[in-house]
């Protein structure tokens, strides 16, 4: 039996694609499957759309090449044409299934554009409802495997560790309101999504916090990518809620107090540049003037476009800001970045196995090099799509496999991993503990980090006593060791790209009394947690 943890885009891809080849699997999620949010993670969340070149102007190429300048430099070119030319028969075949995308009066696809995309490409569906619209989509279709007994479901449960049996996963170890279980399993894949919510101030679900990611990284898998974090620039001030960049793409500005438009001289794009520039950019402005926020300017969209156009374009958002009792036809938005995405996690070759013989991971979950130092927009739904159908096609057949076939680049490349040494955690979580580690991770490990903020950060989580300490410790050490900046990791007292750090970093997580955080093998840097201040 095949376990697939999470219920977002790439797990119901996958556990989908098993059901229908007639593989016995079983799903776990956090949360009531089907009922609320919280099972679904970040993909319900998402108002953007699914970013593919189906469009009779636009190529695979093309769209490959945004994913690669989007992602600074550090992006696997090959793993960028595997998500555009697999892409579009995923999306085709969703729309083949009935998917419900938005469409012109003559039946033709519409297509939206967003920051770093050369062309308008992102298919949506419920115009700024996207993420539910295709989250709805896939759940029933995975309701319909539960139904006739293909799949079965456990949700309202919390995966706490994997087993594993000759340095192979063999099950998972879960808790729920009725207690604890163990879970056999011949292969797992997870798809929990990434640890943004570590953040105190995230547009991510409660749920996403990384703790897969962590009981992964316990079972001995290698992480990749951790310092690389996407703000996005326009989350709503007052509660945290996202303000889709469709809105900006639709013709909405940005501007400071006095009404002028600070983009327009940062970058060409002005407010459809990469993520990063203008999240940093608003977050200088907000910095500048001593403020919380700077303004989002959708009332030129009504202008420009004819009045009516944004509530028919954005319903969602403009019934969410009333509530808030603003009216986006006439005033301005108060928005600032928030902790949004996260490209590092567990790291995967291109059919989303691990360092860890039987465990796959996908999604946001994983670290595959699609995204690099920065993800393009609207690539995220897409990379569910496309890789958790990759990651069942792989555990289906490996099952046959005599050894675990890593592709050869993704074995050097996890034989290079740096070890961070710490010590487990064995007391509950708790408000408190939580609430400071988000705290400490907002202050010194947000938008714009410091050597000597990072330094205080590690000193500081000897002190908090949390299950997903460990997590933020490495986050912290990748951080740390990146003396540039690029991409979702900017250094202020390193303001340029360095060339010679243009590679990916690997990480190992390993107990402080191992020996090999004392006597690292040749292949392994060691950075231990114990940093001078």
């Amino acid at each position: 039996m095949i376990v697939v943890i999470g219920a977002g885009v790439a797990g119901l891809t996958a556990v989908d694609r098993l059901a229908r080849e007639g593989v016995p699997v079983t799903l776990v999620t956090t949360g009531r499957f089907g009922v609320d949010e919280l099972a679904a993670g970040n993909t319900a969340l998402a108002q953007g759309g699914i970013a593919a070149a189906l469009g009779p102007s636009d190529t695979p190429a093309s769209h490959a090449a945004d994913t690669v300048t989007a992602g600074a430099g550090l992006v696997d070119a090959h793993v960028a044409r595997l998500l555009a030319e697999q892409g579009i028969g995923c999306v085709h075949d969703l729309l083949d299934e009935g998917f419900p995308a938005d469409r012109d009066d003559s039946g033709d696809l519409i297509f939206g554009l967003e920051g770093a995309h050369s062309t308008a490409r992102i298919v949506h569906a419920g115009e700024d409802r996207s993420g539910a619209a295709l989250s709805a989509f896939l759940t029933q279709k995975v309701q319909r495997h539960i139904a006739d007994g293909t799949v079965r479901l456990i949700d309202e449960a919390t995966v706490t560790q994997f087993a594993t049996e000759s340095g192979r996963v063999i099950g998972v170890y879960y808790t729920t309101p009725h207690g604890d279980a163990k879970l056999d399993a011949s292969a797992v894949i997870l798809a929990t999504g990434g640890y943004a919510g570590l953040y105190a101030s995230t547009s991510s679900s409660a749920a996403v916090t990384g703790r897969g990611i962590l009981a992964a990284a316990n079972a001995g898998a290698v992480l990749a990518d951790l310092e690389f974090v996407q703000f996005h620039p326009t989350v709503l001030s007052v509660s945290g809620e996202l303000i889709s960049e469709a809105v900006r793409g639709a013709g909405a500005v940005l501007r400071d107090s006095t009404g002028k438009r600070f983009m327009l001289g940062t970058h060409p794009d002005a407010e459809l540049a990469p993520r990063d520039v203008v999240s940093r950019t608003s977050a200088a402005v907000m910095h500048q003037e001593a403020t919380s926020s700077v303004w989002l300017d959708a009332t030129v969209i009504d202008q420009t476009q004819g009045p009516g156009t944004l509530a028919r374009r954005f319903p969602v958002l403009t019934s969410r800001l009333a509530t808030h009792g603003i009216d986006w036809t006439t005033e301005w938005v108060p928005v600032a970045p928030a902790a949004h995405y996260c490209m590092g996690g567990v790291a995967t070759d291109t059919w989303g196995r691990t360092s860890v013989a039987g465990l796959y991971a996908v999604g946001e979950a994983a670290s595959s090099g699609v995204h690099g130092a920065n993800r393009l927009a609207s690539n995220s739904l897409l990379e569910g799509l496309v890789f958790g159908a990759r990651a069942a096609q792989a555990a289906r057949e490996d099952r046959h496999h005599p050894s675990w076939p890593l592709e050869s680049a993704f074995r050097q490349f996890i034989s290079t991993a740096h070890v961070v040494g710490y010590a487990p955690s064995p007391a509950p979580p708790t408000t408190e503990a939580e609430g400071k580690l988000r705290a400490l991770t907002q202050q010194y490990a947000g938008l714009v980090r410091t050597r000597a903020g990072l330094t205080t950060l590690l000193v500081a989580l000897d002190g908090i006593d949390h299950p997903l300490t460990p997590l933020v410790r490495a986050l912290g050490m990748a951080a740390l060791a990146r003396t540039e900046s690029r991409g979702g990791h900017w250094r202020e007292d390193y303001p340029e790209p360095d060339p010679a750090q243009a590679t990916r970093n690997a990480w190992r997580l390993i107990p402080s009394d191992h020996p090999e955080v004392r006597h690292p093998t040749t292949t392994t840097k060691e950075l231990y947690h114990h940093v001078d201040v």
